[in-house]
């Protein structure tokens, strides 16, 4: 079966939370480094875009939270235009970024840094008590090292303290760069289940990987990216067959497969 066309979006029955259309971005004048891509987060769903190095994933994600205006295109939230809007906004609108280097306050203890993602609420002190306490239980690790320095954490367990934290404010939409980056694979499982569980309490997740074997393992759907670029997209089962494969021959070959 062949996938569907690149840059369109294939209806699955589901209301995107998150979207963006035709997006066109760099960081100097004249250098695309996004060019034309169009995407969506669907509550209840995994998107994955996957793509070797350098290709504008990153970048992407950096779109849409807003760290990064787009000369061209649109981003929506609920349907709703939302170009403009700042990262600083972003999560009081329900949208959580997660960067490839976890964005902890190393210094800080780990009950502090969770407190720190509690802020909108801080002057409801029991409702912040509630949500400390609701994290330590869901991530029984970070409990036990709740005083520890969160920079002396190993590198699982920062991403763990940093999913935790997120959740803090109950977002719909998470936006998750290169989760187990330089994680060994025990860890790393763990993380993937976490982001599983995420899907399961209706988020919309988009998940940047390059880790092409899980990815795909947890993906509802899958983008495609080269140069900038949506080469193809489409559920796992519209793939069909050898679906690692075939995303890796659309990845490193030289032309469209």
């Amino acid at each position: 079966m062949v996938p569907p066309a690149p840059g369109v979006i294939a209806p699955i029955g589901v209301i995107p939370s998150l979207s963006a259309r035709n997006l066109v971005a760099g960081y100097l004048p004249g250098i695309n480094i996004l060019q034309g891509v169009s995407v969506e987060a669907a509550r209840g769903q995994i998107r994955c875009v996957l793509g070797p190095n350098g290709t504008g994933k990153s970048t992407l994600l950096r779109v849409l939270f807003g760290f990064l205006p787009p000369w061209e295109g649109q981003v929506f939230l609920d349907g709703r235009p939302i170009n403009g809007l700042g990262a600083h906004e972003m999560g009081r609108h329900g949208v959580a970024y997660l960067p490839q280097r976890p964005s902890i306050f190393p210094y800080l203890s780990v009950e502090v840094n969770l407190r720190l993602g509690a802020w909108q609420y801080r002057r409801q002190r029991g409702r912040v008590e509630a949500l400390v306490r609701r994290a330590l239980g869901q991530f029984p690790i970070l409990a036990e090292r709740r005083r520890q320095a969160a920079g002396t954490l190993s590198g699982g367990q920062q991403r763990q303290l940093e999913i935790a934290r997120s959740l803090m404010h109950d977002p719909a939409v998470f936006l998750i760069d290169e989760p187990t980056a330089g994680i060994e694979p025990r860890v790393a499982a763990l993380i993937y289940d976490l982001i599983k569980d995420l899907a399961r309490q209706d988020k919309a997740i988009l998940l940047v990987d390059q880790n092409i074997k899980r990815a795909l393992e947890i993906a509802d759907y899958v983008y495609v990216m080269r140069t900038g670029a949506i080469v193809t997209e489409g559920s796992r089962e519209a793939f069909g067959g050898d679906t690692e494969a075939l995303v890796a021959r659309w990845l490193y070959a030289s032309g469209n497969v």
